[in-house]
């Protein structure tokens, strides 16, 4: 070929190849940013959910801590109230020894008053019969004894009326123990309303804390709502590319896939089943879920290219690879990825290692057959 000719040549090869190039890093670029930005999405929506779930924590933190409060404001009540039953018995035990007190004052109060008409009596006998006395009396035993009698009847009152005024002061001292008690009492009960404030204070400063918790709650979940929104957009734009980007067909290649780990496993969930994952009913599984130990190699089901690998907030570490003629395999949950976007890889070529990442619970491969985007039920193409 002569130089003339081949210059032209060579500038319509380079020319073509970069075309092609830039097709490619023009590819890569795009799949660049839909996966960028579907991986800023995520992490956006991971960071409010965090938000929102610190918000719930201490909101729960506050209710547990008023329930602690009302507790304690139940238990402080109810000593309350054992300490105004005891304030209260015990003016009734004053109110009886005060009646006894004043029945005793009266019973000396007679006494007394006897004492001393007695007392006057003797006076005037004294007074006026001392002769007739002397003159009656046969002897002075006679006149001794009548002295001695007046002197014991005088002595015995005395003597009456002291018991009478020691059983008063005995009442007296009973009294002011029962007026000591029930200080102790007041003081007591003085101090529990005291604490039963205080409890009620921090049960409202709760309540407070409760209230501003749950408008933020609410105002945060918005927060979460939207930033979810704009991740699954984020999510099905980077999907819709990747799909554009595999190949399309009848399908026919899928009819040689092999089982995509080395050991049967165990099928936990069926394509289209019911599950129970964390609490949340799902419907329509999409895949075929496969039990396996933490580890085990995740094979390639059939020849293809990596389309896709990420960390995925459902999937997990998730890998796509596009088999041709329309084919997409899909593997989920696992533990670690072995491969890269853009790689060949072979039918039995690992891929990544079967794990528990993402919305599972417990070790297994998530495993997805789509043709032309549409999901198929695996066990079609697939059986070890």
């Amino acid at each position: 070929m002569s130089k003339q000719l081949r210059a032209p040549w060579r500038r319509a090869l380079c020319g073509a190849l970069a075309l092609c190039m830039a097709a490619v890093c023009g590819g890569a670029a795009a799949s660049a940013d839909y996966k960028s930005d579907w991986e800023q999405a995520e992490a956006d929506l991971k960071k409010e959910q965090q938000v929102l779930e610190q918000i719930q924590n201490d909101k729960n933190k506050a209710e547990q801590q008023k329930k602690s409060l009302q507790n304690q404001q139940t238990i402080i009540v109810s000593q309350i109230n054992d300490t105004i039953d005891q304030i209260n018995q015990k003016n009734s035990e004053i109110a009886i020894q005060q009646q006894a007190i004043a029945d005793q004052q009266a019973v000396i109060d007679e006494r007394w008053a006897d004492f001393k008409e007695r007392m006057q009596a003797m006076q005037v006998m004294q007074d006026s019969g001392a002769v007739a006395v002397l003159a009656s009396a046969q002897s002075l035993y006679d006149l001794l004894t009548y002295s001695d009698n007046l002197q014991r009847i005088s002595e015995k009152d005395t003597e009456i009326l002291q018991e009478m005024n020691d059983e008063k002061a005995k009442l007296e001292a009973e009294e002011a123990e029962l007026e000591a008690a029930r200080a102790e009492l007041e003081d007591a009960k003085a101090a529990l309303d005291t604490k039963e404030n205080q409890l009620a204070a921090n049960i409202q400063a709760q309540n407070k804390t409760i209230s501003q918790k749950e408008a933020a709650a609410e105002a945060q979940e918005t927060v979460v709502a939207e930033m979810q929104k704009r991740a699954d957009e984020a999510e099905k734009q980077y999907e819709a590319w990747v799909a554009s980007q595999a190949s399309t067909g009848s399908g026919v290649c899928a009819e040689g896939f092999r089982w995509p780990l080395d050991i049967a496993g165990r099928v936990t969930t069926e394509f289209g089943a019911t599950q129970n994952i964390n609490g949340v009913i799902q419907t329509g599984h999409s895949g075929m879920d496969i039990a396996a130990p933490y580890g085990t190699p995740t094979k390639a089901a059939h020849d293809g290219v990596i389309s896709s690998t990420t960390g995925h907030w459902s999937y997990g570490n998730v890998v796509m690879v596009d088999n041709g003629d329309g084919v997409t395999t899909l593997y989920a949950h696992m533990s670690s990825i072995a491969v890269g976007v853009g790689q060949s890889v072979k039918q039995g070529d690992v891929i990544g290692y079967v794990g528990s990442t993402g919305n599972s619970t417990g070790n297994h491969l998530h495993f997805e057959v789509r043709i032309n985007g549409v999901k198929q039920n695996p066990r079609k193409y697939v059986a070890f």
